[in-house]
């Protein structure tokens, strides 16, 4: 079969992608380490696919056909087809035969108007043969698979990579240049395709990787919010596996499958709290939120209490590091997603999720500085700038949120993981009461925009806060917004304590949105590659599995990003001018380098490595001759 890649091409496959991942979603109470590791496989290469389709759309690839990626190939024709062609069929190949499995060993959950789109779950046979299905068309297991698709989303990530960085630096790669480098990547792409498996120390670790919700290490503690405090609920509580699916595709399902389960020890069995978990279900009106803190926690806002029938607040905290991204990805994204389109649906936005004026954009509440004393306990607040000065007393309320933007309206992009992208900002949100007779403002309420590098002081003897050189918005009663830059603000409070409560929210949201910088591309960066490996190594860590991301910013700057695909280690360093083209023709990775480490119970460290590493390793063979393609393509494009 001979064809050349259209844009329908890849679309389709992205969409083949996607509705098997979702197959693999179904499957993790059966196998979840195998499952869950091929499903955020599978959802990565339908995002790759989905980048390319983006990029022509951009104008970067051409309209009607991937028109770059057939110049950079067409002069290394290999069997009668260029590279993009046999990347793409490979993928073509490898997405047929699973779907063929699929179709196979599923059945259908909610059946739709066209039987072939409905939503599907894997059958009991699959329940109890899963290792010995042939999941590959070389009969490989689920690793291969696994291997497999890795393979296929790293070469259609390089292959974009090459046409956009050329097009980006326009085209200083000559003919022959473009051609060779598009044959090394080819052969790379056939040479570790063909019998590709894993390492055994990967195998082993998804054999040994315990049932998602039965083994007590993927578990929380559960607790009950109080006017007087917190109540635990259970130590060891978890998301009901049957739940937490049916709701992914149908939230009715909530009528039938209680939402936690216990992982207690109970005279050997698990479920001491069982009944107590049970009380509590998720209502139409349930909204999780991160908290702002260092501490992984989250909270579950208007959750069921089906004894009193009363809606309260649930606390998720002492997560264990190895749940943290099925918990956060899988479950309670999933859950904000599906809350948020139903407010939205109705046409009525509030501060859990809203449409902005200005983008058009949906935005979802993604974490609170959660204030327990400072909320009610502003006494004035006072604007200054240039020697003018406005205040206002009687502030009803004060709320640290930050908020989060959907990707994208279509279906496949909301089933993937990282739909949902934070700001880089947060929002001071203080809604006023009545005015005094000696103030003559309509503002009903104003937005400090907090940043990560906001400046912000405690004056604690007086119970202030300062906040300097601020952006602010001030909404007035017919809903204008006047902007007003360069702002600095006094908050007044009426005791120490809720300054220092204050003060320590604020500060903890800072550092949230510091984090965010270092994990995602910033508002002046442009990916330039995105890639997977199976080991990135140096001298004080080792992460097994990682997303590893190159972007550009507005000055030409390099960034290495690498993050652990269990979301518990973050690695961010500016790369120096030359590391692309040093010429020692080695790689250094000496500059100033911050970790993030999410460490027992989930909670955050930063460090910062002023020297960067003595040596980083990307896995393999396979990993370090795909690196070294990066290396070729970005130092290129570069020129001398």
């Amino acid at each position: 079969m001979s064809f050349s890649p259209s844009i329908g091409d890849v679309v389709l496959l992205a969409q083949i992608a996607w509705k098997i991942a979702q197959a693999f979603t179904k499957g993790r109470n059966s196998a979840p380490a195998e499952f869950c590791e091929v499903e955020n496989q599978l959802y990565s290469l339908s995002a790759a696919l989905e980048a390319i389709r983006r990029a022509q759309d951009e104008g970067h690839l051409g309209r009607g056909s991937i028109s770059k990626l057939e110049s950079l190939g067409k002069e290394v024709e290999l069997y009668g087809q260029n590279t993009a062609d046999r990347v793409i069929q490979n993928c073509l190949r490898t997405l047929t035969h699973l779907d063929k499995v699929v179709q196979k060993y599923s059945v259908i959950l909610h059946p739709s108007t066209s039987p072939s789109q409905g939503l599907r779950c894997w059958n009991k046979y699959v329940v109890k043969n899963w290792k010995k299905i042939e999941w590959t068309t070389e009969k490989g297991d689920l690793n291969t698979l696994r291997s497999q698709i890795t393979v296929h989303t790293n070469s259609l990530n390089l292959l974009l990579g090459v046409a956009v960085n050329s097009q980006a630096s326009e085209i200083k790669m000559s003919v022959e240049k473009s051609s060779k480098m598009i044959k090394e990547l080819y052969e790379w792409y056939e040479s570790n395709l063909k019998g590709s498996e894993l390492t055994t120390d990967v195998t082993l670790r998804a054999e040994s990787s315990a049932i998602v919700g039965s083994d007590i290490h993927y578990t929380f503690q559960l607790g009950l919010r109080k006017d007087q405090g917190e109540e635990i609920i259970c130590r060891h509580a978890g998301f009901n596996n049957h739940w937490s699916q049916g709701f992914s595709t149908n939230p009715g399902c909530i009528e039938v499958e209680h939402m936690l389960v216990c992982a207690c020890k109970d005279h050997g069995e698990p479920g001491l709290h069982q009944s107590a978990v049970k009380r509590y279900d998720v209502s139409y009106l349930t909204f999780p939120v991160r908290l702002a803190t260092a501490k992984r926690s989250w909270l579950l806002y208007k959750t069921s209490d089906k004894v009193t029938n009363q809606l309260v607040t649930m606390s998720i905290t002492n997560i264990d590091p190895g749940y943290i991204q099925i918990l956060e990805e899988a479950i309670l994204q999933g859950l904000a997603i599906k809350q948020a389109d139903m407010i939205l649906s109705q046409g009525i936005g509030n501060n859990l999720a809203y449409i902005s004026t200005d983008t058009n954009e949906e935005r979802i509440i993604a974490s609170i500085g959660e204030l327990r004393i400072a909320r009610k306990s502003v006494e004035s607040i006072t604007f200054s700038q240039a020697g003018r000065m406005y205040s206002r007393k009687h502030v009803e309320n004060i709320q640290i949120l930050q908020y989060q933007t959907m990707s994208s309206n279509t279906a496949i992009e909301r089933g993937q993981l990282e739909a949902l992208q934070p700001l880089d900002y947060a929002e001071v949100l203080l809604v006023y009461g009545e005015q005094d007779d000696d103030e003559e403002s309509d503002i009903t309420n104003s937005a400090l925009l907090l940043k990560r590098n906001t400046v912000l002081r405690l004056d604690g003897r007086n119970a202030i806060v300062q906040v300097d050189s601020i952006q602010t918005l001030g909404t007035l009663a017919d809903q204008e917004v006047i902007i007003a830059h360069n702002m600095n603000v006094t908050i007044q409070l009426t005791s120490k304590e809720a300054a220092r409560e204050l003060y320590e929210k604020l500060e903890g949201m800072r550092m949230e949105l510091f984090v965010g910088s270092l994990r995602y591309p910033r508002s002046d960066e442009t990916i330039a590659l995105r890639l997977q490996v199976e080991a990135v190594q140096c001298e004080n860590m080792y992460i097994s599995d990682a997303d590893v991301t190159i972007t550009t910013d507005a000055q030409g700057k390099h960034r290495l990003i690498i993050e652990s695909r269990n979301k518990c280690t973050l690695i961010s360093q500016v790369l120096a001018d030359d590391f692309f083209n040093s010429p020692s023709g080695t790689s250094k990775f000496s500059m100033p380098t911050y970790v993030v480490q999410i460490e027992d119970h989930g909670i955050r460290s930063l460090y910062k490595y002023e020297h960067g590493f003595k040596h980083l390793i990307f896995g393999g063979t396979r990993d370090g001759g795909m690196f070294k393609l990066v290396r070729d393509l970005m130092s290129t494009n570069l020129g001398p």
